[in-house]
């Protein structure tokens, strides 16, 4: 299709009011992005650049949104397999490997077996099992999936139905899926792609249960990828979006392996079919992948809204509407309401990637010290990534959905790149624990912690239970100046303060924890009457993590750093958008807190003079999250700004306007339908 090429551009043109944005930078870009993103990170992103522009046959992803589900798959499949030549030939490594598949930013197949598989084998092998399943995993010589969901069991895992039962007489397991309940489903890279699953069962040994534990079940041959007798497998089907992952189902109808392949790091069932353990292992350690995942899902929200808001902003500095007669007419990013939902989730975003620094250091300390015998560190971190993952899922995942809607008509168009994006990355906030049941963990944990305390009891020495040991242990003797630190400070003193901002961040989730903790330890109340209440406990401790890890990040620079003023803006942005989002919070705590009315009104204020201010640099602060246009893949968040001129050129590369093949379409619906339609049974178009 042609479309007239003379046409003049609007003034100032889109590109020309980037540029402008992009002077008012008042910090080196990219050093803010070696510190935000991390130095490994962004050298990383450079190199993998460098692999996907040398072929873009293979890694352009330009006309995705024109492809039906099985081209997509074909694509996928065809990326994943260049990767793989790559590796093999030492042309890319194994986390080069992983920074590409970030870039692209779309579901590859063999995904959950480098993820959740890997990740298992790794934690849970034993050296005889790594030799036979990890290493040819690594070499994508076995291509695995972690099959743990079932059609009727998600969250609850103690309930699921699938067994593997010891037939000591030929030394195997039997696995068995007796109900279509029990159906393995949901499975990531199971659909298509997966030759072999860790099952995870519920195993019985001469009669007697023991546990859910995970095994090793061959599932599809090797030589010709068939189903192997008594495995039923497939795909599920399409979904709302992740449409280029094969989520699958799968029902084994007593399926035998041998005893070899339970994983045999923390539990060992002997020939003669005795069970031994390890001493000391805390039975939580079979879950650890789920830790594991977890972990990674809230250190990576950071790069999902990373997109999104580099896409919003930037268009909403060159969409231009309304303003003075005669002038040109403004950039929507000029009026305030839509400075007050976009400019919170910049600050969030360097907040994510910040916290991630730590939580990371905190989680590796954990596996090492799991390592050398120690599991002390463990419930803590389990209630630490099931918070932060409920946390950053729903702050990342909605906040897309925010940045959409602020891209106004031009945000539901697929070139904006964030509707699919929307939907490819939804399914965070259900997978690996439903969120609303993740609360219910880390509060669980919180609240036995602060009981613990209140009694006089040890508890383990970490960033929660010190903060409610500092206003809970009755031996403290801390004065209340010292507990109270905001108290007599003017709001203007307490924004310009992380530490004051965190130590109300702090008071805040201590109360709301103690509160809860006295009705179900005290008052002998059933923790189910107060599942809502958790929701909103386990929302305030996790800010205070936020700010905590985010604040130790940003300290790690000089006090004179260029970096300091913008980041400490991002800071008190976040922190003062937590305190603000349920004022009644801060309004129910105690009276000698000195948290008053005048100063919850005060920091509101501050809070939308903060986001005022932060205006001028909002350009330039996307700009340093250094996310590249293959990741983007938008008209709307183009780098070069010519947001029109892409968004029409891809308009002309739908199928329905490509020169031969829309004409060919166009004329089969009118010759079948529209004409018809028109003529009516005369086969004349009179009125």
């Amino acid at each position: 299709m042609r479309f007239p090429t003379h046409l003049k551009q609007s003034e100032p043109n889109t590109a020309y009011s980037l540029a402008q944005e992009r002077k008012k930078a008042n910090f080196p870009g990219s050093e803010m992005d070696v510190f935000i993103n991390g130095d490994s990170y962004s050298r990383m992103r450079e190199k993998a650049l460098q692999v996907i522009r040398a072929e873009p046959e293979i890694f352009d992803l330009r006309d995705f949104y024109n492809l039906s589900r099985v081209e997509k798959f074909d694509h996928a499949y065809k990326i994943e397999l260049r990767l793989v030549q790559l590796f093999r030939e030492k042309k890319i490594t194994k986390d080069e490997f992983s920074a590409i598949t970030q870039i692209l930013g779309i579901p590859l197949p063999y995904s959950l077996s480098r993820s959740m598989f890997t990740t298992t084998l790794e934690n849970q092998c034993n050296a005889e099992q790594k030799k036979a399943f990890l290493e040819p995993t690594l070499d994508y010589r076995i291509i695995g999936c972690y099959a743990q969901t079932e059609m009727g069991h998600g969250s609850n895992v103690r309930g699921i139905e699938t067994t593997a039962t010891f037939i000591e007489e030929t030394d195997e397991f039997e696995l068995n899926m007796p109900t279509l309940t029990a159906t393995k489903w949901w499975i990531g890279t199971l659909g298509v792609g997966a030759t072999h699953a860790i099952v995870m069962a519920q195993l019985y040994v001469k009669g007697k249960h023991i546990g859910v534990f995970p095994l090793i079940v061959p599932i599809r041959s090797m030589e010709d990828h068939k189903p192997f007798p008594g495995v039923h497998v497939g795909d599920i089907g399409p979904k709302f979006g992740f449409n280029t992952m094969d989520n699958g189902f799968l029902s084994l109808d007593k399926v035998r392996v041998p005893r070899f392949n339970l994983l045999q790091r923390y539990i060992q069932v002997s020939r003669d079919g005795k069970v031994t353990r390890p001493k000391g292992i805390d039975p939580r350690i079979t879950y650890s992948t789920m830790v594991q995942v977890r972990t990674s899902i809230a250190a990576g929200m950071g790069h999902v809204l990373a997109k999104a808001v580099t896409v919003a902003v930037r268009y909403a500095s060159v969409r231009r509407q309304f303003g003075e007669a005669g002038k040109p007419e403004s950039p929507v990013l000029d009026y305030g309401i839509v400075q007050y939902r976009v400019i919170p989730l910049v600050a969030k975003t360097y907040a994510l990637l910040g916290m991630a620094h730590e939580f990371r250091e905190q989680y590796e300390r954990c596996m090492s010290a799991i390592e050398e015998g120690d599991f002390s560190l463990l419930k803590e971190m389990h209630a630490s990534s099931c918070g932060l993952k409920r946390w950053s899922s729903e702050t990342a995942i909605y906040g897309v959905d925010t940045c959409r809607h602020l891209c106004g008509g031009h945000g539901f168009s697929q070139f904006s790149g964030l509707n699919e994006y929307f939907a490819d990355n939804y399914p965070n906030i259900i997978w690996e624990g439903d969120n609303y049941m993740l609360a219910q963990q880390t509060v669980r944990y919180l609240i036995k912690t602060a009981n613990s305390i209140a009694c006089g009891e040890s508890v383990g020495v970490n960033d929660t239970s010190n903060a409610l040991t500092r206003y809970y242990n009755k031996g403290n003797r801390l004065s209340a100046a010292q507990l109270y630190t905001w108290a007599n400070r003017s709001p203007s003193e307490i924004v310009k303060s992380k530490q004051l901002l965190l130590d109300i961040l702090a008071y805040r989730f201590a109360v709301m924890v103690q509160q809860l903790a006295t009705k179900v330890y005290v008052e002998k109340r059933p923790f189910e009457d107060f599942l809502v209440t958790a929701q909103t406990v386990c929302t305030a401790h996790a800010e205070f993590i936020v700010c905590l890890y985010f604040g130790k990040h940003i300290e790690k620079l000089p006090a004179n750093s260029p970096l300091r003023p913008a980041l400490d803006a991002m800071y008190c942005i976040s922190a003062l958008s937590f305190l603000t989002r349920n004022t009644g919070e801060l309004y129910a705590l105690p009276k000698e807190a000195s948290v008053t009315r005048e100063l919850i009104e005060a920091l509101n204020t501050e809070y939308l003079n903060s986001i005022k201010a932060a205006r001028t640099i909002a350009v330039p602060l996307v700009d340093a999250l250094k996310v590249p246009d293959e990741t983007l893949n938008s008209s709307l968040g183009r780098e070069d700004g010519k947001v029109y001129e892409d968004y029409m050129a891809r308009a002309l590369e739908e199928p329905l306007n490509r020169d031969g093949t829309g004409d060919a379409i166009r004329k089969s619906f009118f010759d079948k339908y529209i004409g018809p339609t028109l003529k009516g049974p005369s086969g004349s178009s009179k009125l």
